[in-house]
């Protein structure tokens, strides 16, 4: 008790220094909570969006996996029926949805476009409900399924000059690469920002299928189990069902780009956990130390009084200890403060960047604040100032009495 009550009184003795160091924790606790809830909201978001739209599973064949960055049309499902009866039939899957994508030259009027665009064809429902690209029309409506019409992305409709109405040729070629030629009309355009909406063509599945000479098969099936994050044990009764043998299910989590990126985000937040904690340990490192050369003569009458070696460590750690109790509440209300606000308004950024991303997000970003990252944030708080204080302290335990007193 008496050891508690010593190092509160040191604690508040000088007291710039303590709240030097209580700001060091403050500071610290604060751009972990704002640093860690950014990055998992926006990670969040991008999961989020990512796999609404490119499913929890994908079922393709082995050949289109081993070139699936080429999005080879000679490489696909070939009678979708029997697949879809089993995924659509199956215990935790909500929803399968069959894709095709494919590019062609667009060509409105007269003259022989030169303009590329890439053609997905889906059913509507993928459409409107995964994709949402109806709620982001800027003129027209949405295709009806069977009437031979399409929707532009805003950038390829700016680029053709296409105006609501006008009759769109797309020049593809089949899965065995003849040239297939096929129409539609334009009945509506879509601009998100991003490319994945913007610079693309959108069909009915049969129209797609008709161009590419698939009837009644597709290049991919897109698979939505009820929770993205308990996945794995869906993945592994889809793969074992017999409709799907000899074709490839693969799971977003092993998948480009998710697989590879899971491990990295992992890797950042634990550096920026690290960082933040070194930074913060040494600001408390440095004012501890400074305590102890200061109180060098008075660590010496201590000993002498018959203090142990293991007492004048715990009287720093105590102090320590204390202070950044102190310096973590203040850094868990400083953080979490500006953090509510940014999860309920967000941060939108211009339509411009999102030109230039390749992946879907939303163009509004939130904060995910959670009861796990402030107790991570408080805890690291108090660990950051134990192996700040424990180099002085042990230091200060090292500390001969008649050495100190004869300096004094």
């Amino acid at each position: 008790m008496n050891l508690f009550r010593l190092a509160f009184l040191n604690a508040t003795r000088n007291r710039t220094r303590s709240l030097l160091t209580a700001g060091i924790i403050v500071g610290g606790t604060a751009l972990f909570i704002i640093a860690m809830s950014w990055l998992d909201g926006v990670w969040g978001q991008i999961l989020e969006e990512g796999t609404l739209q490119g499913g929890h599973i994908e079922v393709v064949t082995p050949e289109y996996r081993a070139r699936a960055s080429l999005r080879p049309q000679d490489e696909n499902i070939d009678d979708l029926a029997p697949v879809l009866d089993a995924l659509r039939s199956h215990e935790g899957v909500v929803e399968a949805h069959p894709i095709i994508e494919t590019g062609a030259t667009l060509t409105v009027g007269e003259e022989i476009g030169d303009i590329f665009g890439a053609v997905m064809g889906a059913e509507e429902r993928y459409f409107t409900e995964y994709m949402d690209v109806d709620s982001k029309l800027v003129e027209g409506r949405w295709l009806k399924e069977g009437a031979g019409e399409l929707v532009l992305g805003w950038k390829l409709a700016q680029r053709t000059g296409a105006k609501l109405g006008d009759e769109v040729v797309l020049l593809g070629v089949t899965q065995d690469g003849s040239m297939s030629p096929s129409k539609g009309t334009l009945v509506g355009i879509a601009r998100s920002g991003s490319p994945l909406i913007d610079r693309r063509v959108f069909v009915d599945l049969a129209a797609a299928q008709w161009s590419l000479d698939l009837e009644g098969g597709a290049m991919k099936v897109l698979v939505w189990g009820e929770d993205r994050e308990e996945v794995d044990e869906l993945h592994a009764s889809v793969a074992a069902l017999p409709a799907l043998a000899g074709l490839d299910v693969g799971s977003w989590k092993t998948l480009p780009p998710w697989g590879g990126q899971l491990g990295m985000m992992d890797a950042i937040r634990f550096v920026l956990m690290f960082m933040i904690a070194f930074l913060a340990g040494l600001g408390v490192w440095n004012t501890m130390m400074m305590s102890v050369l200061e109180r060098t003569n008075e660590i010496g009458v201590l000993r002498a009084m018959g203090m142990t070696r293991a007492g004048a460590v715990f009287l720093f750690l105590f102090e320590g200890v204390a202070i950044a109790i102190l310096g973590g509440i203040g850094g868990v209300i400083a953080g979490v403060l500006p953090t509510l606000y940014m999860s309920k308004n967000g941060f939108s950024y211009p339509e411009s960047m999102m030109a230039k991303m390749e992946f879907a997000l939303p163009t509004t970003l939130y904060a995910e604040l959670s009861s796990e990252i402030v107790a991570l944030a408080f805890m690291t708080a108090i660990f950051t100032a134990v192996i700040g204080t424990m180099l002085p302290a042990l230091r200060a335990a090292t500390i001969q009495p008649d050495s100190a007193m004869r300096r004094n």
